[in-house]
C-alpha cells in the first residue's frame, strides 16, 4: 500500500486535515518503519491537492502523537514504536475516580451518527463509511477538568443514544449496559503527546502542556469490538499505575 493509493475527498464534512491524518496513519501502520522519511510537505500538497497549512496539521498531529518525529533542516521521519504495558482490569473512569474517593464527572461537548474513517472502521471491524457514534466528553474530578475523551461507537442499528441520557449519566459504559451491550475486555495503549490548541482550551491548559494519550479497543461479550477511544489525560494530575507479576 502506497500514499499514492489514498485520495482526499473535499465533498466529505469530515476536514480535510484529518482525512490526510489518516491516509498518512494508515501508511505509517501498514508500510513504513521506524525511520522512514516520509514524503515533503510540498510532495503531499501537490499529491492531495491542499493547502500547506492542511498538510502541516496533519503532520503535527500524528508528530505529537508520537507516530511521527520532525528533524530540523532533514524531513520528517516514522518514530520508533513505543514500548507497551497492559493493565491487569478493566475500569471505567467514573469506576477509578470513584474508588479513589473523587466525585466523578462528565460533560458532553458532541454527540454525533456518522462515516467512519477507514482507520477508525478497520479497528472497529467494519467497511470503511460505515455508520458510527461519536461521543465527545469532558471528563471531571471534583468538578476539575481532567481527561477529553473522544469515544467512537459500533453499536447494533437499533440503537441510538440521545444528548439527555449521556447528560444524566457519567458512565457511558452503564448507557451501553442499560441497551443490553455488555463490555467485556479491552486493549489499551499509552503514550506522553503534547497537548494542541483543542486540548489546551477544554482542559484549561497551555498549549504544548503535557499529556497522557489513551488509545483502546473495546470488546463486548462475544469477541466484537464495540468501542474505539481516544483519552487525552492531564499529565500534571493523571497517572496510570501498572501491576505485573513474576
Amino acid at each position: 500500500m502506497d500514499i499514492a493509493a489514498f485520495a482526499i475527498d473535499k465533498n466529505l464534512p469530515t476536514p480535510l486535515y484529518h482525512q490526510l491524518r489518516e491516509a498518512l496513519l494508515t501508511v505509517i501502520k501498514t508500510q513504513y518503519k521506524e525511520g522512514d522519511l516520509i514524503p515533503t510537505e510540498q510532495e503531499l500538497c501537490d499529491k492531495f491537492q491542499v493547502s500547506r497549512i492542511t498538510v502541516r496539521r496533519a503532520i503535527d498531529e500524528l508528530v505529537r502523537e508520537g507516530y511521527l518525529v520532525a528533524r530540523q533542516g532533514k524531513g520528517t521521519f516514522v518514530a520508533k514504536s513505543k514500548i507497551q504495558r497492559h493493565m491487569p482490569k478493566m475500569k471505567s473512569f467514573s469506576q477509578e475516580m470513584s474508588e479513589e474517593g473523587h466525585q466523578p464527572g462528565s460533560k458532553l461537548l458532541s454527540l454525533r451518527h456518522e462515516r467512519a474513517s477507514q482507520s477508525i472502521a478497520a479497528t472497529l471491524g467494519l467497511e470503511t463509511n460505515s455508520w458510527v457514534w461519536l461521543v465527545e466528553r469532558l471528563r471531571l474530578a471534583d468538578n476539575e477538568p481532567i481527561c477529553l475523551s473522544l469515544a467512537y461507537l459500533n453499536l447494533p442499528q437499533d440503537v441510538f443514544l440521545t444528548p439527555v441520557e449521556l447528560e444524566e449519566h457519567v458512565s457511558l459504559w452503564s448507557v451501553l449496559e442499560n441497551k443490553g451491550i455488555t463490555l467485556a475486555r479491552s486493549e489499551e495503549t499509552i503514550q506522553a503527546v503534547a497537548a494542541g490548541a483543542p486540548e489546551a482550551q477544554v482542559l484549561i491548559v497551555e498549549i504544548g502542556s503535557p499529556l497522557l494519550l489513551v488509545q483502546g479497543t473495546v470488546y463486548s461479550e462475544r469477541d466484537i469490538p464495540v468501542e474505539y477511544h481516544k483519552i487525552f489525560n492531564r499529565g500534571d494530575r493523571y497517572t496510570y499505575s501498572v501491576q505485573t507479576a513474576r
